[in-house]
């Protein structure tokens, strides 16, 4: 009997399942994307958004969700906790050169926005999981 390696089949996915390869790979460009949009200089990455913040939320909110599915098994928080220290350290790679901590800090609350943004639809549907379906409530 051969294992079933469909998105939404019955029973566990693979660890080796091409969607999980896929998402693994999205993880990893993500990150690879967001720490050089952050090196290299203001004039070479392209903006595809009209705010800067925006732009940050964006990348963060993607980079999460890859993240998400790339670490099925790591808990929510470590996965949130991983994400913020990332998005710290890049922005206080700034400061070596120079740059105001003002700014720095409203880009952190961006990506901070973005990474919130891609948890709390899993946190939702953990809450809702917890309630019991209503036919398997009795009647008073």
């Amino acid at each position: 009997m051969s294992e079933d390696r469909s998105l939404f089949g019955k029973g566990r996915y693979p660890s080796t399942g091409p969607y999980a390869v896929l998402a693994r790979l999205g993880f990893l460009g993500a990150g690879v994307a967001i720490v050089v949009a952050v090196l290299a200089p203001s004039s070479f990455p392209p903006h595809f958004l009209r705010s800067h913040y925006l732009e940050h939320f964006a990348a963060f909110y993607v980079a999460a969700l890859f993240g998400l599915a790339a670490m099925p098994r790591k808990e929510l928080r470590t996965v949130g906790a991983i994400y913020l220290v990332f998005a710290a350290l890049l922005e206080a790679s700034h400061l070596v050169g120079g740059a105001p901590i003002g700014p720095l800090i409203d880009n952190w609350i961006a990506d901070m926005g973005g990474i919130a943004a891609a948890l709390a639809p899993v946190l939702v549907e953990r809450f809702r999981r917890r309630f019991a379906p209503l036919a398997a409530i009795p009647e008073e």
